[in-house]
């Protein structure tokens, strides 16, 4: 519950635009008032992290116009992907406690260095992935039980976006490094920039509008893989002249061996973490690939209409890592504890809000992506169910994203197992196979999984066994830096 005096800030701050309006984001945050300052950092982060989605939704959207068979070819290559992007994502966690704790503890110099060292190792592992991902990609997509008559365009498109893996992974880090000293604002600006070109340039590269070449689903993947490229471009020069507490130059780049060990023992359990959640997914696309091409499409649909409801948590879960953070780093682990609480509640109440208009205007929301009526009752049925169980997703999530900025990764990364890999995946399959329920009950499966998964990390959470800082861990030879 929250504060009374707090809520009366928080409510002023919002008539004054406070809430809405950064005059600075690199300041330290550990001094300001809890929610509006929680507010201030997460409403960036949902804008950007709903870009990010929407190169997907935006993606889908047109691809349907090609038919059943291209939209399932971006429905099962989602997953697969997903892997490889949850690794830059788990990585990125590590830049997020690193810089945040350095920042909390007014340490300029190493969060400068952490910066520097993730980035440089993100980057070189960027390329290792993209040319695994191209030279096994194929079979991968044929362990997923794709389609002989889908695989055609799904390596299309896949081949295409795992090419394009350096510039997407450059471009978390980026963005993470910037939330830890707490500038949100930046990555959202470029975030929004990087899908308007994407929306530009999909019909153009899609249908060969004007004198452009009709790529078909090849298309869709070029439009999303330039667009990103220049949004990168812009952050590494954003990083290179120097941002606000952090000023990367030649020495925050070279090797260091103590910081990228600590990036490694952060950013691995991270990965895994977001990894799990990918596996998942490919598993269960598995599983729903059984009940035919209109279960597919529908999934395909229905997971990225209900990654947009994920948007609020996902944003308050980072910030919350931030604050985390930077509070831990200063030795204010009580101030911690109660920002991932106070981030918890709110999510939860606007979640269920959200699940409420998604059961009203399931139907109109899938109508939207497809005029298919197969595919429009199987993804109502989905969205209804699904939208109640992301409800329960954000509680783990904000609290999940607490343990991230404590840098927590490996209780983080066992909650994700637990949650999906010993919950979610039997579930699904006892409800929708032994059972008969149909590709129904995996959508009740998810439900049960996540109420359970929320439950759990919650009681744990309570034990407070969390609050230590990592940084202190860290040995840097200052004459290396």
């Amino acid at each position: 519950m929250l504060h009374l005096n707090e809520w009366d800030r928080f409510c002023s701050r919002c008539r004054r635009g406070g809430v809405f309006l950064s005059k600075s984001m690199h300041q330290n945050l550990i001094n300001q008032p809890v929610l509006p300052t929680l507010m201030r950092l997460a409403w960036p982060i949902v804008v950007g992290n709903a870009m990010h989605l929407m190169y997907n939704v935006v993606d889908t959207f047109w691809v349907g116009r090609l038919g059943p068979k291209p939209l399932a070819a971006v429905s099962v290559s989602f997953p697969l992907l997903f892997i490889v992007f949850s690794v830059a994502a788990g990585f990125s966690i590590a830049g997020i406690a690193l810089v945040s704790q350095y920042t909390g503890a007014q340490d300029r110099e190493r969060a400068s260095l952490a910066a520097g060292q993730v980035l440089v190792f993100c980057t070189a592992l960027a390329f290792v992935l993209s040319a695994l991902g191209l030279y096994f990609g194929r079979d991968l997509l044929r362990l997923l039980g794709t389609n002989p008559e889908v695989m055609p365009y799904a390596w299309e498109y896949f081949r295409i976006i795992v090419g394009g893996i350096p510039m997407i992974f450059i471009f978390f880090v980026f963005a993470a490094i910037l939330e830890g000293i707490g500038d949100t604002i930046t990555p959202m600006k470029l975030k929004v920039a990087s899908l308007l070109l994407n929306i530009a340039l999909d019909p153009f590269l899609i249908f060969g509008w004007w004198f452009f070449p009709d790529l078909g689903i090849a298309g869709a993947a070029a439009a999303t893989v330039l667009s990103r490229t220049g949004a990168t471009a812009v952050g590494l020069a954003i990083l290179l002249r120097g941002r606000g507490r952090l000023r990367l130059r030649l020495r925050h780049i070279l090797p260091n061996g103590p910081m990228i060990g600590q990036i490694v023992r952060i950013g691995i359990p991270g990965s895994v973490a977001l990894s799990t959640v990918s596996v998942t997914m490919a598993v269960v696309t598995s599983l729903v690939a059984q009940f035919g091409t209109h279960a597919l499409a529908a999934w395909g649909v229905g997971n990225r209409v209900l990654a947009i409801i994920r948007m609020p948590s996902m944003g308050v879960a980072r910030a919350t890592g931030v604050l985390v953070g930077q509070h831990l780093g200063a030795d204010q682990p009580g101030q911690a504890e109660r920002t991932a609480w106070l981030g918890t509640g709110v999510v939860f109440g606007f979640m269920l809000f959200l699940a409420g208009i998604f059961f009203l205007f399931s139907a109109q929301i899938m109508l939207v992506f497809t005029r298919e009526p197969a595919v429009i009752e199987i993804g109502v049925r989905l969205l209804r169910i699904g939208a109640f169980a992301y409800a329960f997703l954000g509680i783990q999530q904000v609290l999940g994203g607490a343990l991230e900025g404590a840098g927590k990764t490996i209780a983080q990364s066992m909650f994700n197992v637990i949650t999906l890999g010993l919950l979610q995946v039997p579930l699904a399959y006892v409800l929708a196979v032994t059972l008969d329920a149909g590709v129904q009950g995996v959508w009740w499966g998810m439900l049960a999984a996540k109420v359970l998964g929320a439950t759990a990390i919650s009681m744990w959470f309570r034990r407070g066994t969390w609050q230590s800082k990592v940084i202190r861990k860290v040995g840097v030879d200052k004459r290396g830096v």
